[in-house]
């Protein structure tokens, strides 16, 4: 299995990810396309860059955001009377020009404006669902600092335009590459504080940690910000912890090549750099999760489903229920979450909260599934999109996206049911 390991001994950013994975060989023509169809984010627009640079003595790949002809990451801000960096990528025309320049010109965006940017973009599904897990893992995460909904939650720094084109650009790359996979060991964090558009805060930012739960988090006095909020969301939506998921260790893995992304700063001793390394892993039919479990009877079935969605948002890779007699002879739900172990604590959270039990069993678990992948067919009515299930190489399944067969059934006039049997018998 094409494996993708990082070791982020400097932390990792957003610009770092996509500049190591260009080292690695991702096209970064194949990426400035894809960031190309986005559309306009703002006056004056933007363009991608790629250049050579040493951080420490190693030699790496930057990529910049430049917006409105100024690169969106330099100069970074700095906190003077400590001498904290901040690493993440603030507004890009504040940062280019200083507090006052262009910072009203830029629209304020949430979920659903970085929706309206990536869904309707000619971009592979693989690509949107990379880039939109990432923002809705780290909404979740502000929504539960700051008391409101996902969909209430405005980006400031991460919603800016450099940030949007490095987590965009973090999908096209690995959709690029072909990585199914994706590894991290320990992650350094650093520590202080940094001065961002909610004030002064500590290092993590709390945005960052709360994405960062389940993952194996080092503090490092006196290094100033490591992890930024953009880096932090593509690990919780794209990552798996090696200490959840081996016990600590990478296991067997054949070492293809190695790739370095710089970040922004340059300082002495630590090069600040993230090594990408990517290989092979052994076809793996099992992967560990945890199974939790409880009972309710009190819940009218219209409360019960709304509950389970939030449920599903909160890490569940799937919730479903069992019809069950209770004591005294009450009918009742058995529900059933199955959930990795770095989103266990996130989604115990949402069934306490949305069903009121006073108990969750759990379990550890492992789960078979087949790796994936999509394409395009051609039917008599027009294309659709078919998600290809692989198991040791083989196609097992093929399963044509049913709102592409509903849309051209309604438009031609026929039954959706014939437009699937086309699409299964299509070739790619």
């Amino acid at each position: 299995m094409r494996t993708l390991y990082l070791d982020c001994f400097s932390g990792i950013a957003g610009d770092m990810f996509v500049g190591a994975l260009i080292d690695l060989g991702a096209p970064f023509e194949t990426i400035r396309a894809g960031l190309e169809r986005l559309g306009p984010m703002g006056p004056g627009g933007f363009e991608v860059g790629v250049r050579e640079v040493e951080r420490g003595a190693i030699r790496a790949t930057k990529f910049d955001v430049r917006v409105a002809g100024h690169v969106a990451d330099s100069p970074e801000h700095v906190d003077h009377q400590h001498g904290h960096h901040h690493a993440d990528h603030a507004d890009p025309l504040r940062a280019a020009h200083g507090p006052q320049a262009g910072a009203a010109d830029l629209p304020a965006r949430g979920l659903r404006e970085v929706r309206a940017l990536i869904e309707p973009a000619d971009l592979p599904d693989t690509v949107k669902t990379r880039a939109l897990a990432a923002f809705s893992l780290l909404a979740e995460a502000e929504g539960r600092i700051h008391g409101r909904p996902a969909d209430q939650v405005h980006f400031h720094e991460v919603g800016a335009v450099d940030a949007i084109c490095d987590i965009v650009g973090v999908a096209l790359a690995l959709d690029a590459l072909d990585v199914q996979d994706v590894r991290v060991g320990p992650l350094r964090v650093g520590s202080g504080f940094v001065q961002c558009a909610h004030g002064k805060l500590p290092v993590p930012a709390p945005a960052t940690l709360e994405c960062l739960t389940g993952f194996d988090v080092r503090m490092d006095a006196g290094r100033g910000e490591l992890i930024t909020p953009t880096g932090a969301c593509l690990l919780a939506a794209l990552a798996t912890p090696i200490i959840s998921a081996t016990g600590g260790a990478l296991g067997e893995f054949r070492v293809e090549r190695v790739g370095y992304g710089a970040g922004t700063r340059n300082p002495e001793g630590v090069p600040n750099v993230l090594r990408a390394v990517l290989g092979e892993t052994p076809e793996s039919d099992a992967e560990p999760l945890m199974e939790l479990r409880t009972n309710v009877d009190h819940l009218p079935p219209n409360v019960l489903a709304a509950g389970l969605e939030s449920v599903r948002a909160a890490g569940a890779l799937e919730v479903f229920t069992t019809p069950c007699t209770m004591k005294k002879g009450r009918s009742g739900h058995l529900i059933t979450v199955l959930v990795p172990a770095s989103r266990r604590a996130d989604a115990e959270t949402a069934l306490f909260r949305e069903t009121g039990t006073l108990g969750i069993r759990a379990f550890p678990v492992t789960r078979s599934v087949l790796s994936r992948a999509f394409e395009t067919v051609a039917t008599p009515w027009g294309a659709v999109h078919v998600k290809l299930g692989r198991h040791r190489g083989r196609v097992t399944s093929r399963e044509p996206e049913l709102e592409d067969c509903r849309r051209l059934a309604g438009e031609h006039g026929v039954a959706v049911a014939d437009v699937v049997a086309a699409a299964r018998r299509a070739d790619g």
